[in-house]
Parts: structure tokens; C-alpha cells; sequence
């Protein structure tokens, strides 16, 4: 738990502090004893726990993490709550709070540098070098016309005294891929880029790290996406295989292959996180939910795709052409929900979807994840996430695997409304059509999936949660890739001002970017142990990796090396 740090961090100096931790010296001004409770606003309707017991004119120094708002009251042997306050704390800070009967606030002792300070910095030296590359560039095509224009001027002089040189000309660069949609690489190798930065550990700033349950952060973000644009270039590449009258039965068979890859690396890239006998190998995993996505979503599309749509004058004429699969995506997400609300799960009842352990008072303590992790735990045994991302905060103890079967259900609307995307891309001609829709798709799905949290992190109808991939977590993140994908198109392949590098060059070769990273995750040059565990050092090491396979993605296109699968 996050409480239970070793009291002498604060007492050698904030000097000795981590990342996220602040100290709090606290001082009882009273004549007798006063216990002195704390929890976490992060830490969803959990019991207050016990921080210490200080005697009379005693005094303390506690550390205490700065990832989220902190709650704090005392009270007498017996006695009731006493001024019970919120308070966010800010990182390496020293705060004075003196316990006495008329309610003192904490108050700031020794203030610290800003613990963004580094982001600020590496955004600062990212930008001045992409700046100087860009005036490198201009410079270069620049001096380049200024040679064209003395070469002309040579041949004129020339010309005019009777003199001819023998001229050969470089043939042309043959242009790669020149029929792509240009912004949906861009689109993918942001989130490649920004899915290695994250698992290298982003920093360590909370923000670029999941969520413990409920709620949404930029790490959040990643994955959704990336199934998302998984669905639309689905779509735009099976289209023209079916426009080349190539047959479904051949298409079939790529699905089925490259279904059957992605889960076998998936299964590789578990192996190679953790030393494990066979009996503990994690067997579900990100690429095995790509793989079963793709898989599901591939087969309708082979089954109901017309080999020839036309463009209708009707606005809904891209959903009602696939009314067959639209129907069997919403039966998927009926049974998701239907499962999620209305299945008992032994000792949890029905409905509960939080985390187990220190979540409701404990009321639920081996129930994480409620009927998902159930059915999880029945399935693959020990072959799961042995330290899931709400073990820190909630202390659960049952295994619980974030890409579990019954969240596979709505990852594949995820992917459907990617495919969604492709199809509007497909069946309207003009930008302004492919650009309306593309915006009343994201606008309309954000709102209902703010609905169905209710806009607020816990205790709406469905929250927002990566680990169960919730409906309105669906929709939200699918919504924002809507947007997204429409700004990108729009500034990319219509109105050309932005040619997508650095992005470009790591969505042309995705799937090799993730795999080699998470192999040599925790190998140099790409990672290693720091000297001082600060902010700013992991922040330069997992810059420095995330650069490092972005360099390689570079060197792999201009050498028109492209992994597929």
C-alpha cells in the first residue's frame, strides 16, 4: 500500500524522497493522544487506515504519496473525526499540519522544485531540434534550386559558346506505398511511439501510467486507438482485394494466418517479461486480444462486404450497407453487458464491477473484477497478470488479467468502429461528407459514453475503466480516434501542410516496433537501472529508448524494409 514507507525517508531529508513522495511533519499540540487516519482520494470508498498513534506534544514526520488527493483527519481514544480535510500534495514538498481543537490548515514548510519541470524541458529541447531540422531541410531544397538555377545558367553560357557536356540525369526515387492513407500511419506510429514510451514507464509520472481502475489517463488511450485504426485499414484493404475480384476464400485464409501470428507473438512476448515455468505463462496479452479482434471482425467483413459499393445520396448509406455486421457487433455488446450486470458470481453476488480488495469497505475482497475476473480465473488458472494495476492502491490478492475474455466483447466494437471509419472513407467521395461524419461519429459516441458514466470517474452506471474495457470507455476512446483521424486526414492527405514525420516512420512497421521493444524492454541501449530515481532520469531513459526505435523505424524505411504479417 501506498502508506507503508519507511518513516526515515523524511527524517534524512526530502533529499532521500522518490518520485511521488512528499513529507508531512505532523505535531500534537494537545495533552493527551490522538490517532491519526489517512486514505487516498484514488482509492474508491476504502476503509481509513490507522497512519499512527501520537502522544501528547509528540511529533512526526510520514511520508506520503503525491499521485492523489490525500484525506486526512484525527481523533481522540473513542472520540469522533476532527477536522477532516483533502489536501493534493505536490512532489518532494515538507508540509507542517499542527493537531489542535480549533482545526489549523497544513501549511507548506519547504517548497521544492516543480515536478514537471523536466517534462517542460524535454519539450522544450524536442521542439528547438525539431525547429532546426525543419530550417536544415528548407535550407538543403533551397540550395538545391539555387544549384538548378547556377546549372541553368552554366548551360546558357555554354550554349552561347558552342560547348555541350554529356548530362546524365539520376533516375527518379521510386515513391513507397504512394496509394496509402498517408494519416492513418501518422495515427499509428503516434501510438506506437506513445505505447513504447508508456511501457518503458513514461517518466514514472502518474499520467502516463494506467489507471488503478476507474478513470482514464493518456496511457489509457493507446491501445484503443490502435485497435480503432486497426479496423479502418482493415477496411480500406479488404475493399480492394474484393475490387480486384480476389476470392473471399483467399482472404479467409490471410485473416485466419495473421490471426494465428499475432496470438503466437503474443504468447512470445509474455515469455520474455518474466523467468516462468509453462504451468505460469501468462496466456492472454495485447496482441492476443489484436489477434481474436481481428479475427472476429475480419470474418464478418469476408462474409457480408459487397465486392462493389456504390455512393448513395442516403447520410446513413455506410451503416445501412452493413446493417448484418452492425447487428451481430451489438449482439456482442448485449451479451457483455447482460453478462457484466445480471450473471452471480459466487461470494460477489451480481453486478459489482470494482476491484476487490480495499474497494467497498472490503466488502468485496476477492471479488476483482467481478464476473470478468471471474470467468478469467476459471479459464486460464494461474495463466494470467500475477500484479495487475490496482494491486497498489487496493491491495487485491485474486489474479486479474486486463485482456480478459469478456472485455475481448467490446474491444471488438472497438475495432468495428475503426471499420466504421474505413467504410465512410470508402463510400463518400467527397471530403466535406467523409469529414461531417467522421466528426458526428466522434462527438456522438463521447457524449454517450459520458452518459453512461455519468461524467464522473466512479459511481456512474458504467465508469470508465481500461481494465474491464467498459462500454463508455469504448465509446469515448473510439470517439476521440474519430476526431483525431479526421484532424490528421484533413492536415496530411487534403490540405498537405504537415507531412506526419516523426509519426510517419513508425506506422509503416507497427507490429515489429512493439514486438522488438517489449523484448528488449529492459536491455541497454534501451533501458536501465538508474543512479538516482528521480523524474528527470527516467524521463531521459525512456526518451532515449522510445528515440531509439523511432531511429530504427527511419533506417528500416529509407532501406524500404517493411515488416507485415
Amino acid at each position: 500500500m501506498l502508506f507503508k514507507n519507511l518513516h526515515q525517508k523524511c527524517l534524512q531529508g526530502v533529499e532521500y524522497l522518490g518520485y511521488d513522495e512528499a513529507c508531512v511533519d505532523i505535531l500534537n499540540t494537545l495533552n493527551e493522544p490522538v490517532t491519526i487516519f489517512g486514505q487516498y482520494d484514488e482509492c474508491h470508498k476504502c476503509n481509513f487506515e490507522n497512519l499512527t498513534i501520537l502522544g501528547p506534544q509528540k511529533n512526526i514526520s510520514l511520508p506520503v504519496s503525491t499521485r492523489s488527493p490525500f484525506e486526512l483527519y484525527w481523533s481522540q481514544q473513542g472520540g469522533t473525526e476532527n477536522c477532516r480535510f483533502t489536501k493534493l500534495l505536490y512532489e518532494h514538498y515538507r508540509y507542517a499540519w499542527n493537531i489542535s481543537s480549533n482545526c489549523p490548515k497544513m501549511e507548506i514548510k519547504e517548497p521544492a522544485d516543480d515536478a514537471y519541470l523536466p517534462i517542460l524541458m524535454a519539450f522544450v529541447v524536442l521542439f528547438s531540434f525539431g525547429t532546426l531540422w525543419y530550417m536544415v531541410k528548407c535550407i538543403y531544397k533551397n540550395s538545391g534550386r539555387l544549384r538548378q538555377l547556377l546549372a541553368w545558367s552554366t548551360e546558357l553560357e555554354e550554349d552561347l559558346t558552342g560547348s555541350a557536356p554529356l548530362v546524365i540525369e539520376r533516375p527518379p526515387a521510386i515513391k513507397k506505398h504512394p496509394y496509402r492513407i498517408k494519416s492513418v500511419d501518422v495515427f499509428r506510429g503516434l501510438c506506437i511511439m506513445l505505447m513504447i514510451f508508456v511501457n518503458y514507464g513514461g517518466g514514472q509520472y502518474w499520467f502516463f501510467q494506467h489507471s488503478a481502475w476507474n478513470g482514464i489517463t493518456l496511457a489509457d488511450l493507446v491501445f484503443p486507438w490502435f485497435l480503432w485504426l486497426m479496423g479502418l485499414s482493415m477496411t480500406v484493404s479488404m475493399q480492394k482485394k474484393l475490387h480486384r475480384a480476389v476470392p473471399r476464400r483467399t482472404i479467409v485464409f490471410q485473416v485466419i494466418r495473421r490471426s494465428l501470428v499475432l496470438l503466437f507473438l503474443g504468447i512470445v512476448v509474455n515469455s520474455s517479461k518474466h523467468i516462468l515455468t509453462v504451468a505460469e505463462l501468462r496466456l492472454p496479452g495485447v496482441l492476443q486480444r489484436i489477434g481474436i479482434t481481428y479475427f472476429v471482425v475480419g470474418m464478418l467483413e469476408v462474409a457480408f462486404t459487397k465486392r462493389i459499393e456504390f455512393e448513395s445520396l442516403s447520410c446513413v448509406s455506410d451503416v445501412i450497407q452493413a446493417w448484418p455486421q452492425w447487428l451481430f457487433v451489438s449482439m456482442l455488446v448485449a451479451i457483455h453487458t447482460c453478462v457484466t450486470f445480471l450473471v452471480y458470481v459466487p461470494g460477489c453476488g451480481k453486478g459489482y464491477t470494482g476491484p476487490g480488495g480495499l474497494d467497498d469497505m472490503k466488502q468485496h475482497f476477492n471479488c476483482t473484477g467481478g464476473v470478468a475476473g471471474y470467468i478469467d480465473r476459471e479459464v486460464f488458472g494461474h495463466h494470467m497478470l500475477k500484479t495487475a494495476a490496482c494491486n497498489k492502491v487496493y491491495e487485491n490478492v485474486v489474479y486479474f488479467d486486463p485482456e480478459g475474455i469478456l472485455g475481448t466483447l467490446t474491444a471488438v466494437l472497438t475495432v468495428y468502429l475503426g471499420v466504421q471509419a474505413g467504410r465512410t472513407l470508402n463510400t463518400y467521395q467527397n471530403v466535406r461528407d467523409k469529414m461531417i461524419r467522421w466528426v458526428l461519429w466522434g462527438i456522438s459516441a463521447i457524449l454517450i459514453g459520458g452518459i453512461l458514466c455519468e461524467f464522473k470517474r466512479d459511481d456512474g452506471p458504467i465508469p470508465i475503466n481500461k481494465q474491464l474495457w467498459s462500454l463508455s470507455y469504448t465509446l469515448v476512446t473510439a470517439g476521440m480516434a474519430f476526431l483525431i483521424q479526421a484532424f490528421l486526414f484533413l492536415m496530411v492527405d487534403i490540405l498537405r501542410k504537415w507531412g506526419g514525420r516523426p509519426f510517419f516512420y513508425p506506422g509503416m512497421n507497427a507490429v515489429f516496433l512493439y514486438v522488438g521493444h517489449e523484448i528488449f524492454k529492459n536491455t541497454f541501449p534501451f533501458g536501465w537501472i538508474p543512479t538516482v530515481e528521480t523524474h528527470n532520469a527516467y524521463l531521459f531513459m525512456n526518451l532515449w529508448g522510445t528515440f531509439l526505435w523511432v531511429a530504427i523505424a527511419v533506417y528500416l524505411y529509407k532501406h524500404d524494409t517493411f515488416f507485415t504479417i
